[in-house]
């Protein structure tokens, strides 16, 4: 599929980076030259340092022929107006970010884009996992390749993954791709060598199908 994507910010990137290495085209714009030429050297992306918010950028990058768009920058504004353009180019799908309840709200009536994603609420159900002490399954975007959700879980005292590292633990790796890990304090990268300890958490992107099995694998 050719995949715009629109910000160079933590989650653009990565999305950029994971996409790519599926085999996928992807094209990202971002205003800051110094994000879009790290993020060019890092993964097999076109880079634009261009505004997205300047409609000739999108004539340049053939926007017609974009098969989905995600507007990922950290200005409701900016997204919005992304989400505008792709729908005046027939873009069959569109998920935006935003930051405002009161903008996706807008976004979702209007029938705008597929799927809105709200931050706030997205952290809010992660940091209530914690705090509750077990597992939570955070509403996010249907990904490009299966419905993926964003789940967290809480190793408990005495479960299958306490003192296990993450290699040793047997998830559906094929149908999950775990983002960090959470002691409370601090949040470490999975590539890390970190014992699991009780009231850690785990989050991860999980393909709808397999949450069940991704959950019992740390229970």
């Amino acid at each position: 599929m050719r995949i715009l994507i629109v910000g160079a910010g933590k989650l653009g990137s990565l999305l950029a980076k994971d996409l790519s290495e599926k085999g996928h085209e992807v094209i990202v714009i971002e205003i800051d030259e110094e994000k879009a030429r790290k993020l060019a050297e890092e993964a097999d992306v076109a880079a634009y340092a261009r505004d997205a918010t300047d409609p000739s950028v999108y004539e340049e990058i053939g926007l017609q022929s974009i098969d989905i768009v995600v507007a990922t920058t950290n200005k409701d504004e900016v997204n919005l107006f992304t989400s505008l353009i792709a729908r005046e180019y027939g873009v069959p799908r569109i998920v935006a970010k935003v930051r405002d309840s009161r903008v996706a709200q807008i976004l979702t009536r209007v029938g705008l884009v597929e799927d809105v994603v709200v931050e706030p609420q997205v952290i809010g159900s992660i940091i209530k996992g914690i705090i509750e002490g077990k597992y939570n399954v955070v509403e996010l975007v249907p990904v490009f390749t299966g419905n993926f959700r964003l789940v967290s879980v809480t190793i408990a005292e005495g479960s299958n993954a306490e003192g296990q590292l993450l290699d040793e633990i047997k998830y559906p790796k094929h149908g999950a791709k775990i983002l960090a890990i959470y002691d409370g304090k601090n949040f470490y990268d999975p590539g890390e060598l970190v014992r699991l300890e009780a009231g850690y958490q785990v989050i991860a992107l999980v393909r709808d199908d397999l949450i069940e099995d991704f959950l019992d694998a740390f229970r």
